[in-house]
Parts: C-alpha cells; structure tokens; sequence
C-alpha cells in the first residue's frame, strides 16, 4: 500500500504569505524522506535534475514515484482542498487509501483531505489536528504558557495579547539593563523577530532586525505603536517577549512523538547571521550536563503535547547562556511542531551514514552556495571527488535545487568526522 507525503507550508492564516514564492522549492525537502511507491503532493512540479540525484543516493526507484501538482488556478481556500487535486490524488493512489499520510506541516487541511481519501486514521495525531491543533503545537505564546507549566526553564518575560502587557514587559527587562527580543507567534527561522537594546554595537543572531532605543519609556510607546500590526499579523496573534542574551549558543532537540511514546530524533547547533544561515548535527562542544539539561527539558515537552494528542515531529529550541556566576544554563525559548529545517538533514544521515552516525560523524548543513545551476553543483561536487562516499562515510550532498536568491544558490550538507574535518571539506567545495 502506498505512503502518501505532502509538501505543504504552515496555514496562511497563521503565517501569511511567508516564503511563499518559495513553497516549491522549501516543500523538495520532503524528496529525503521518499520510499519506492510514494505519492507526493506538491506546489509545483519537482525539478527533475534534483529529484534524480536524491533519488539516486537513496537508492529510490524514480520511476515507481507518481506526483500530484497543485493546480495552476487559483480558488480560494487552501490549495490541499481544491476537489481537482483530491481526485488527482486518488487516482495516483489507484484508488487506494494510503497506509500513511506524512506532511511538512501538519494541519487541519492534511486531515481533510485524507478524510477525502478514507485515509483520516493515517494521518499520525489526526483528532488533534482535527480541531486546529497545528496552533498548539507550533505557537509560541502557546509554547511559553506549555514549558512554564511544565517547569521547563525559559527566559524572563511573557506574552502579550496588547501593546500596554508589551510596554510593560519591555520597559522591565530595559530596565534590568537587558536587551529584549520580541517574536511573532508563527513565524518562522527569525523572520518574526526583532531586537530592542539601549546600547549601540550588540551582536545580535537570530532577528530579522535590532533597534537601539534612546530611552525605556517614550520610545517604547513609539516603538509598539508602530509595530504592533506587523508583530501581530494584523491584531490576529500574541505577541512573545522575552530577555536576549547576546552570544548564547542556540541549540535543539527534535523527537518524534507517536503512539508508543516519545523517540530522539536528532539535536544540534543553529547557527544565525542573523538570521538562519548554518547548523551542526549534533551540537559540537556541548557539556554533558547541558546536554542532559537539554534531553530533558525537550522530553518533557514533547511528551506534555504527545498527552494533548499531537502526533509527528516536535523541535524543542533552546539557548545556552552564560549566568552572573559565570556558570551555564539551558534555557528554551520555542518549539515546532512541523517538519523543520534540520528533519530532512538527520533524516539522510541516518539514511546515509547509519542509524547511529552520530556517534562518529558530524553533519553540517549550509542554506547557501552560489553558483549558476544545480547541473553546475552536481558537476563540480563529483569532478572534484567531493560526493558523498558510502566507504568512508563522508562527502558532500547537495539538499535542495538551485534557486534564484541573487547569484543564485544551492542549500548542502557536508558529512564528516569532526568540526576539523568538515571546514576542510567545506574549504574545497568553496575555496
């Protein structure tokens, strides 16, 4: 019986149109997770020239896939519903309902859908999901509310459902000579969030953008007032704010929640400048302590929304930072409960280097290279002797297809024993 894998992007009305020029090329992530007999729904055709190399290093049968393309009208309402695709789906499912239903982004329209296809009970967390569960399990107001609970560690502050709960959040922790991070509910990769500090020259990763108040009062006032519908998607969501701690080590922990319990997916270091730019599977240089602090905390999590009913992926993301005693704390600032960045990343290590790479092998995942084609990419890496090598378990993959950002680029991961060996890998793919 056939699986059936959806590339679908976080609900438009929780997100708006984020990235969405990009969801066909953000949703060939899903590429990594292929078995032989998939049925994939898409927002656009796949790139031909990548789904033939991905398919070729898993050693997928290309030719037993069958894809299902979002239709070129427009009507309103999410796309996953329009009755077109539901029958063009049933079709490449030969009239079957699928065995498994796995989609990027979780939803309610993932669970109509495979209603549509007699497939509701395949869809992991379906009653959850059901009745809009997806706002749970990725808000991170929602989050803070979940963790404190929990006794999960966070950084001070709150949620603000109006600009005076904000102002007065703020204008506490400025006044504690602290620099504040304020974040949208939904958005994603640092896209939603912003800096307010009273000192100029602070390095700040993980926001969009920093603004250096000349005072913690007036200028806050002036500062929400303009703000607040951007922070709020039009007055929709909450808004999170929270202390930020410049020069904090921003790592994760993702499970996988079923029916059984809860499993380790992979853990890692993000890295921003400022925003998403790199990370690191595991996360080199963690003390074993905070990585217990880490394991626990991110278990806990996942099992209190695994009581709630959600099913599928969950990344607890937290920060290590530095206390006035000059000791460390993990403390966690969100978790997501899609198919993230780094999901397809561990994925293909476990499928590439062994259920158990990391124990002796490092990923490293870049968002980035420029060059003028995937064909380019691909050429390069393999003339150059840089493919990934199943022998010594080690190389380059390339993740995604070429996509048009300025010069243009294509998103890699590099396999190798240590961090030594991987900036010398990554000296000659880009010397």
């Amino acid at each position: 019986m056939p699986r059936l894998l959806i590339g679908n992007g976080p609900s438009e009305d929780l997100v708006g149109d984020w990235n969405k020029p990009l969801m066909g090329w953000w949703a060939q992530r899903l590429f990594w997770f292929l078995r032989d007999g998939d049925v994939l729904v898409l927002p656009e055709a796949p790139d031909e020239e990548f789904l033939a190399y991905a398919t070729e290093l898993l050693g997928v049968d290309a030719a037993s896939l069958r894809f299902v393309v979002r239709p070129a009208r427009q009507r309103p309402g999410n796309w996953l519903l329009d009755p077109d695709l539901t029958e063009r789906t049933r079709q490449a499912l030969d009239g079957a309902a699928p065995t498994e239903v796995f989609a990027l982004c979780p939803n309610e329209a993932v669970v109509e859908l495979a209603d549509s296809l007699g497939a509701r009970s395949a869809v992991p967390g379906h009653a959850f999901l059901g009745q809009g569960g997806d706002r749970i399990a990725d808000s991170k107001a929602v989050f803070r509310m979940v963790a404190a609970g929990a006794g999960v560690p966070l950084p001070r502050g709150g949620v603000s459902a109006n600009p005076e709960s904000a102002y007065r959040l703020v204008t506490r922790l400025l006044d504690a000579g602290r620099a504040v991070i304020l974040k949208k509910e939904f958005a994603q990769a640092g896209s939603g969030n912003e800096v307010l500090t009273l000192t100029e020259g602070i390095k700040v990763n993980g926001a969009a953008r920093t603004v250096v108040l000349p005072d913690a009062r007036e200028s806050v006032r002036v500062y929400l007032n303009e703000r607040w519908e951007w922070l709020t998607e039009g007055r929709l969501h909450q808004v999170v704010v929270e202390e930020y701690h410049p020069g904090s080590q921003a790592v994760f922990a993702e499970f996988w929640v079923g029916d059984e319990g809860v499993e380790l997916g992979g853990q890692g270091e993000l890295v921003a400048e400022p925003v998403a730019d790199h990370s690191f599977l595991p996360a080199p240089g963690l003390t074993p302590e905070q990585e217990d602090a880490l394991m626990s905390g991110g278990r806990r999590l996942a099992e209190v929304v695994r009581e709630m009913g959600y099913r599928g992926v969950l990344s607890a993301d937290a920060i290590v930072v530095r206390t006035d005693d000059g000791a460390s704390e993990v403390v966690f600032t969100e978790y997501n409960g899609v198919v993230t960045g780094s999901t397809h990343v561990y994925q293909l290590g476990k499928r590439l280097a062994g259920v158990d790479y990391a124990e002796d092998r490092l990923l490293a995942e870049y968002v980035s290279w420029p060059v003028a084609s995937f064909a380019e990419a691909r050429k390069y890496v393999e003339t150059e002797g840089l493919g990934y090598d199943r022998k010594s378990r080690t190389g380059v993959v390339l993740l995604n297809s070429w996509r048009d950002k300025n010069d243009g680029v294509v998103p890699f991961c590099l396999i190798a024993e240590d961090i030594g060996a991987v900036e010398r890998l990554k000296a000659r793919l880009m010397p």
